[in-house]
């Protein structure tokens, strides 16, 4: 068998299919994307599952979605599915008929269909245009603001910044345990930045920091130095802290 390398390069793919459509500002007009197949149809049905692409013959296909799921999630698959209705056309030209590749694992084909997804919704270009700023006391309204800009999941996006960015966001909530403050938190970055943050949200002096405002800035203790950490508020007990590491410290997640 052979491996996912055999498939184009899904950002790439993406890229060109956001060209093509002269899409260059969130958020992506997914409609506008599947009209450019006369006989490509998004349809809302009761399913199970999240979704699925139906060809239907004569080149032609239908993106069945779940009717109930939220539009995040949505967009989402359907953006997916046309990683598969695109991989379907690239194996057209190659075999004479539409179909998916046989030669790669399950697991690879729908991580490809992932990365592909990610990038139309959220390219590259468009979060560095939507986050301009390095320093995250500055950034922090804005990435505040994109997941809703961008039509996806807060969660997605914090990834996909991440992965573009080096910013890492983190959902804290400040909880009483037996009598004492301490924080939890949901992050989306390497192990290494959630070990340093988690070591950084245990001591009292930034429990009583991150309760004291809505706005705090804070920093980390790192190898390289201190790095500065900039929050907002969620709402009582919950906080967005976003964090921005040296690129030399992330070479070894």
């Amino acid at each position: 068998m052979k491996s996912a390398s055999q498939l184009p390069d899904p950002v790439l793919t993406a890229e060109k299919l956001l060209a093509r459509a002269r899409i260059d500002a969130p958020p992506v007009n997914l409609s506008h994307i599947t009209s450019i197949w006369p006989n490509l149809f998004v349809v809302e049905e009761e399913l199970d599952g999240t979704g699925y692409l139906l060809p239907i013959g004569e080149l032609g296909a239908e993106i069945l979605i779940k009717k109930d799921d939220s539009e995040e999630r949505k967009r989402f698959t359907i953006a997916h599915e046309l990683g598969h209705w695109v991989l379907g056309l690239t194996l057209k030209r190659k075999i004479g008929h539409f179909a998916q590749p046989k030669n790669v694992r399950h697991f690879e084909l729908e991580r490809w269909c992932d990365t592909f997804a990610s990038n139309i919704l959220m390219p590259s270009a468009m979060i560095r245009a939507s986050v301009p700023q390095t320093d995250p006391v500055l950034a922090v309204v804005s990435i505040a603001q994109a997941a809703s800009r961008f039509k996806v999941s807060e969660e997605a996006f914090y990834i996909r910044l991440w992965e573009t960015l080096k910013f890492q966001v983190a959902l804290v909530t400040l909880k009483n345990e037996s009598g004492e403050r301490a924080c939890a938190f949901h992050s989306f970055a390497g192990k290494r930045e959630n070990l340093a943050l988690e070591k950084f949200l245990c001591k009292p002096a930034v429990i009583a920091q991150l309760e004291g405002s809505p706005f705090p800035i804070l920093s980390v203790s790192s190898e390289t130095g201190r790095i500065t950490c900039a929050g907002r508020r969620l709402d009582v007990d919950r906080l967005m802290l976003v964090l921005k590491w040296p690129e030399s410290e992330l070479d070894s997640d």
